[in-house]
């Protein structure tokens, strides 16, 4: 199965913290984002703070990302604890003595619409970010979203 959905580095620029969700196909028990590898609030406050100088974002502009992170994290969360009680549940299943390939179905289809939600919640809060930089600062942040889409230094894919 095709990576469902990755919330990663850019979700994090986008709102200027570490909103972050990186789900993988069946072949991975878990579900993990950078939150839990930046830990907590501190690594957020330091990503912001990452994110803001490198793109050297004016206050006004760091005002609208924190609340722009606030308002997807509060949408992204029930969504992503949903995503992965779900994938808790499928790997349950499929860890059983005998895994029924219907209900596993039925749960892989309702976790990857679950995916789906955040994937487009992602996008709207990438397009909203977007929206408050100038063409400096815009470039600066294709450039690293570029730099960051195979994995390559710093994370995972975008």
């Amino acid at each position: 199965m095709k990576k469902i959905l990755t919330l990663s580095f850019a979700a994090a620029l986008v709102v200027g913290a570490a909103l972050a969700l990186h789900a993988q196909g069946p072949g991975s028990h878990h579900m993990g984002g950078h939150m839990a590898h930046m830990g907590g609030p501190e690594g957020m406050a330091q990503m912001m703070e990452h994110v803001s100088k490198a793109l050297s974002l004016t206050d006004t502009q760091k005002a609208a990302a924190k609340k722009l992170h606030e308002e997807t994290f509060a949408k992204a969360g029930p969504l992503m604890e949903q995503h992965h009680q779900q994938m808790e549940e499928i790997h349950a299943l499929l860890d059983g003595d005998n895994p029924d390939a219907t209900e596993i179905g039925q749960k892989m289809i309702a976790a990857h619409a679950t995916g789906e939600q955040l994937k487009a919640l992602h996008e709207a809060a990438m397009a909203k970010f977007s929206a408050l930089l100038n063409a400096d600062q815009l470039e600066k942040f294709k450039k690293f979203k570029d730099m960051h889409h195979d994995g390559g230094p710093g994370g995972p894919e975008l």
